[in-house]
């Protein structure tokens, strides 16, 4: 069998170059990497305006993955000093990528900024800077946990993770207002770590699972679970 195509969105970023400083596509070869060990063929999608509907349509899953800041104004507020990293472009890619997967019925895993993303898109908000004792930026390497997260009873997540598991962390904001048709999957104290859509085969995650993939099976098991869910995608039997 065919390997599921996985959509990979890639954001751009202003990079120093020996042509000056260039907008460019970059993407950190971690999330390619794990949808490949997972099984599939991860199909880099970089910003456009908008992405090429016939193209979205050929595809098995849609990853949504991390990065700088959403814009506040998709939620109603102003930036606070803070807030880094906007794209207005790519907030704009990303919504349509989004939209359009969702109609399709595609299943959808959302990354960090993608979990926030697909919140906001539901009609919920996010603290701009987390606040508490637990760090949520954390200094030791990205394949290294940083803290637990308790997984939601009868959740999806919990079929791979059980329970409990230990994760990385590098995020500043997280979400406050939940968005509708999202459930709670995962939580480390007040800090909403994991989403689950009850309308659409979704789960969003806050932490970075593709940066500890190669050396965690559980966080490798979560790429599987996505997709496997895509390779039962009837787009797949095509």
């Amino acid at each position: 069998m065919a390997r599921p195509l996985i959509a990979v969105s890639a954001p751009r970023e202003e990079v120093p170059t020996a042509f000056g400083t260039i907008d460019c596509t970059k993407l950190t070869a971690h999330y390619t990497d794990a949808v490949y060990a997972a099984g599939g063929q991860p199909v880099v999608f970089p910003v456009t305006a908008p992405p090429p509907p016939d193209l979205v349509a050929r595809m098995d899953g849609l990853m949504l993955t991390g990065g700088g800041d959403l814009n506040p104004a998709l939620y109603g507020e102003a930036p606070e000093e803070s807030v880094y990293g906007v794209r207005d472009d790519r907030d704009a890619f990303e919504v349509a990528l989004y939209q359009e997967a969702l109609a399709l019925g595609l299943p959808i895993l959302a990354i960090c900024r993608g979990l926030q993303l697909v919140n906001v898109l539901r009609g919920g908000s996010l603290l701009q800077e987390i606040e508490g004792e637990q760090n949520h930026w954390q200094e030791n390497p990205s394949t290294e946990p940083s803290h637990d997260i308790a997984v939601a009873a009868g959740s999806a997540l919990a079929e791979v993770f059980g329970r409990t598991a230990r994760v990385n962390s590098y995020h500043h904001q997280s979400v406050k207002q939940l968005g509708n048709g999202l459930r709670v999957a995962a939580t480390c104290g007040d800090v909403i770590e994991a989403v689950e859509a009850t309308d659409a085969d979704l789960v969003g995650v806050q932490w970075h699972p593709e940066h500890m993939a190669a050396t965690d099976p559980r966080q490798l098991a979560l790429f599987e679970s996505f997709v496997k869910r895509a390779a039962a995608n009837p787009r797949t039997m095509r």
